[in-house]
């Protein structure tokens, strides 16, 4: 799934490619098919793991698309951008991290409003979705809407990364644009965060947060275009290391090295190993 941002003429839009399928020869690149169109910025979008739903983060609220039948629906609407999403493994939460700091927990499970004024029915060609303000600025549209958003976790800046643990989907990392970076608990959201990593550096850019296949550990590229990896058990730092010129604000950890296209270069077992993307180009670093 791709998400774009959209400008000052067009909102942003879905897209779902199909990775499975063959690349196109003449284009050099997989067809993407574009599934919802919206009129408000698309800041981030997140799909469920099996596939079936689409997540994505606006400007005043978050919306839910099924991929199947195309039906669009509100999760929830705020005064502050969503920038970032993620499900949790069940797929029955998501996860919607503010420009304002806050983390809202939202079920996806509770009854939603399909059509809002002025949305489209689901079989209209393009998709349009208009964001709904509320009467008073900074109110909720209705009490379902503060319900659903009501239990916040709060970061001291703008979230801007979630990572969800399949092994307890109880726990999830988020990290704010201040370089601040945690780890919550869903069942001790007034505690806050229950651990910290200390080293990020981030001032004010969209970085992203990974963990490794078998969740133990964390990594991070800061502003200073150093790499981290953190223990997420401990806390501990245990790699730091500048490796380029720009920041890195893509991130990926295969799950094997059968990820790695069988090239020759990825058959040694090293002890880890993570694609980086940044402006320089897309990088490929490995421990020993």
């Amino acid at each position: 799934m791709v998400a774009t941002l959209g400008s000052g003429e067009s909102g942003g839009s879905v897209y779902i490619m199909d990775l499975s399928g063959t690349i196109d020869s003449a284009m050099g690149s997989w067809t993407a098919c574009r599934v919802a169109s919206l009129d408000r910025t698309v800041w981030t979008a997140d799909c469920s793991s099996d596939g079936t739903h689409a997540a994505f983060g606006m400007d005043h609220g978050a919306g839910l698309l099924d991929l199947e039948t195309r039906g669009l629906s509100w999760l929830c609407r705020s005064k502050s951008d969503i920038l970032s999403q993620k499900f949790v493994h069940s797929g029955n939460v998501v996860l919607c991290g503010l420009r304002n700091g806050s983390i809202a927990p939202v079920d996806v499970r509770q009854k939603r409003h399909n059509h809002p004024t002025g949305v489209p029915s689901a079989s209209t060609a393009r998709r349009t979705v208009p964001m709904l303000r509320s009467k008073h600025q900074g109110r909720w549209r209705n009490q379902a809407d503060k319900d659903k958003c009501s239990r916040y976790i709060s970061m001291s800046s703008a979230v801007c990364s979630l990572v969800t643990l399949s092994s307890d989907e109880n726990y999830f990392l988020g990290s704010s644009m201040d370089g601040c970076i945690k780890l919550f608990d869903l069942r001790l959201i007034q505690k806050g965060g229950i651990q910290s990593y200390e080293g990020h550096v981030n001032s004010h850019t969209h970085l992203p947060l990974v963990v490794d296949p078998s969740e133990t550990l964390l990594m991070s590229g800061g502003e200073d275009c150093t790499v981290r990896i953190w223990s997420i058990k401990t806390g501990e730092l245990i790699f730091a290391q500048s490796v380029c010129d720009t920041p890195f604000t893509a991130l990926c950890w295969p799950e094997s090295s059968r990820d790695l296209c069988g090239s020759s270069l990825f058959d040694v077992n090293h002890s880890w190993g993570a694609w980086l993307g940044s402006r320089n180009g897309l990088f490929y670093m490995h421990g020993t």
